[in-house]
């Protein structure tokens, strides 16, 4: 098995491997840890969100402000704050809750399973259990791996709440936004081929 994520892979630079070795049974042998990346992400589904977001937000704050500008009736000012609330978070909230779940988020691989931890919860998922996996690279190597595997089939309508909590946004099950993921990637299909 090739080493190309071990190769500056300390256990005393990286608090992620830290994390993840603790969680971790002891006959597996951690071989990759890391955060998502930090900070504003804009993904290909944001070519259609903010435009939208902003007809959205923009409309509802013309009818709030239009209401309390004139004599309308009181309800109709109240109807207009949640479409308002909406817009706002469509608008630049969405940014600022995806930030705060990555900057919870820790990913592992482990020479058994794949280890996301989202603050005080964990999901383990078997390399040997995995059905599918796709992956998305930007030219800065960052990228994204989904992973499908048998239990998500057997349970999809159960796994669906749990699996979206884990994961920054509702693609599902996987490492988003991580560093070198072709590497990531390589290393989870050598241990799939075992």
């Amino acid at each position: 098995m090739s080493n190309n994520i071990l190769d500056d892979f300390s256990p005393f630079s990286n608090p992620a491997k830290q994390e993840i070795q603790k969680h971790i049974n002891k006959n597996e042998r951690l071989l990759w840890a890391e955060p998502p990346k930090q900070g504003f992400i804009f993904r290909s589904s944001d070519g259609c969100l903010i435009p939208f977001s902003l007809v959205w937000g923009g409309f509802a704050i013309f009818w709030e402000i239009m209401v309390l500008y004139t004599d309308a009736p009181f309800f109709m000012a109240l109807f207009g704050i949640p479409f308002v609330i909406i817009g706002v978070y469509l608008i630049i909230g969405r940014f600022f809750h995806d930030i705060y779940i990555r900057r919870q988020m820790i990913y592992g691989l482990t020479d058994k399973r794949i280890v996301i931890k989202r603050g005080d919860h964990l999901r383990f998922v078997e390399l040997a259990d995995l059905t599918d996996i796709k992956v998305t690279e930007k030219k800065d190597g960052t990228g994204s791996i989904l992973f499908n595997s048998k239990y998500d089939q057997r349970n999809n309508k159960k796994n669906a709440s749990s699996t979206l909590s884990f994961s920054p946004t509702s693609a599902g099950l996987g490492f988003e936004a991580i560093p070198r993921v072709k590497s990531v990637y390589n290393q989870i299909e050598e241990l799939r081929n075992l």
